[in-house]
């Protein structure tokens, strides 16, 4: 791909390191990724400091550097190519080769405001904290509307509370690139193919173990964008297979001791909640797994299953009593589904 070389690589000089490199793995999905190369540099621009974009293309036919030729020609791409290995892979890829001191991940659909790159380099240079994590809105192609409010995150003070709890957009966190190469020099959760549907709730659950500072940066700086072509949450029950291999990969593989409790205490309350959303008459072994992985967990009463009207059941019905009779509302699964029956047999 044609990049434009800056003052320094034209005389001849070292360019500064980066400060900032963005992750991008992509496979085959063009249009997209063009409007999310736009977003990061149209941040490159407002922080204006040197940021490497690192385009880990996972095995796309025709390859992305053909593909893309010639349209991104006002800042430094770099494009690594591997073999169709999957997103999990394809992120560690561009970790390994990431020069810059924060590390932000991008999906090749996702975008971020022109503001972003700046704002949160600057509370985490102040702060010094390991990750921040900002607000999401809704991204729009008229520049005189405002974004819309799509979700405020709390403040949180516990990685394991932010990426467990709170679960942020995949691009909505920034990480310091070392404490990300330390949490997942030995990930609990190795990368499997089959999670690859899920693969920021792999990252997330990797890192609920390693304890890091945090920061807040308030403002809609992760944004949604709208287009035409395939995402995994079209098929949500392919995320739900995905995510439930990697909790149940985690209850196997995290070390059970206290500095653990608190991560798999909140892995046993997501899928707890995640068991009490299902639809009626979803497949039957799924919802035996999901109990299965909270009640391995621990189960302090700070877990947060429910509401008065939950809470008020589960002391007379205990609480999976109480979330089977509350579940009688949910949806009917034949009413939402997205998949036939051969395909999700095939998840199952």
């Amino acid at each position: 791909m044609s990049t434009a070389l800056s003052t320094n690589q034209a005389s001849g000089l070292e360019s500064p390191p980066p400060i900032v490199s963005i992750v991008i793995p992509a496979f085959n999905r063009i249009d997209p990724l063009r409007l999310t190369l736009r977003s990061a540099v149209a941040a490159i621009g407002q922080l204006g400091e040197p940021v490497e974009v690192l385009l880990i293309d996972d095995g796309s036919e025709p390859p992305l550097a053909t593909s893309l030729a010639g349209t991104i020609n006002d800042q430094q791409v770099r494009i690594l190519r591997q073999p169709n290995r999957g997103s999990i892979v394809a992120r560690q890829t561009g970790l390994k080769a990431a020069l810059g001191t924060y590390v932000l991940f991008l999906d090749s659909d996702d975008l971020i405001a022109p503001e972003k790159l700046r704002a949160h380099v600057a509370q985490l240079r102040t702060t010094g904290a390991d990750i921040s994590y900002d607000d999401v809105g809704a991204a729009t192609t008229d520049p005189d509307q405002p974004v819309e409010v799509l979700r405020e995150l709390p403040f949180v003070s516990t990685v394991e509370e932010l990426v467990l709890r709170v679960q942020p957009l995949p691009h909505g966190p920034v990480y310091r690139r070392e404490y990300l190469r330390r949490a997942l020099q030995q990930p609990v959760i190795p990368p499997l193919r089959e999670c690859d549907a899920a693969g920021d709730v792999w990252l997330y659950y990797n890192l609920s173990i390693h304890p890091a500072r945090l920061v807040k940066v308030t403002g809609l700086f992760s944004l949604i964008g709208v287009h035409e072509e395939g995402r995994y949450s079209q098929h949500w029950e392919k995320l739900g297979f995905a995510a439930l291999g990697i909790m149940e990969a985690f209850m196997r593989n995290c070390p059970n001791t206290p500095a653990t409790d608190a991560a798999r205490t909140l892995v046993g309350e997501c899928a707890f909640n995640s068991w009490r959303r299902l639809p009626r008459g979803f497949v039957p072994a799924y919802n035996r797994r999901l109990l299965a992985v909270w009640r391995a967990a621990p189960h302090p009463e700070r877990m947060q299953l429910g509401g008065p009207l939950f809470r008020l059941l589960a002391a007379v019905f205990g609480r999976v009593g109480a979330g089977r009779l509350l579940r009688l509302r949910n949806a009917a699964y034949t009413s939402i589904r997205t998949l036939d029956d051969v395909a999700l047999k095939r998840l199952s």
